[in-house]
């Protein structure tokens, strides 16, 4: 089971790559440029498409990004089937309740990590 999660995850890289670095002769550029090019898309996470305004909605820049763009849904795609895949191989040596504890717990500080450095690296 875990082998397929970790293949999507590998999918929604793929997908993540193809959009920032070949979007314009990608399968991708015949979809809705507003959620798919990453030249404006990245703008949905605000009011107005500018950062000045603000989050376009509650979360729209940090837990809900996900949900504004094609490339932030696949990012958001390929950390959850990483993890996924993670607890079902973690599963086959632990007890149900370590598995949990351990993913919630690398899932945090995969995200707090993310963020301190995401934050340093603005400077």
């Amino acid at each position: 089971m875990h082998i397929l999660f970790f293949a999507l995850a590998g999918l929604a890289e793929a997908i993540m790559d193809t959009v920032q670095f070949h979007y314009g002769k990608s399968i991708f550029s015949k979809f809705d440029p507003y959620f798919w090019d990453p030249s404006i898309s990245w703008k949905n996470k605000y009011k107005d498409g500018k950062p000045e305004a603000g989050p376009r909605f509650q979360g729209s820049t940090t837990f809900f990004v996900g949900l504004t763009d094609g490339w932030h849904l696949a990012k958001l795609c390929r950390n959850l089937f990483l993890f996924i895949g993670i607890f079902f191989l973690a599963y086959t040596y632990c007890d149900l309740w370590s598995v949990v504890l351990h993913v919630i717990l690398c899932r945090l500080i995969y995200g707090i990590g993310f963020t301190v450095f995401y934050k340093l690296f603005e400077i």
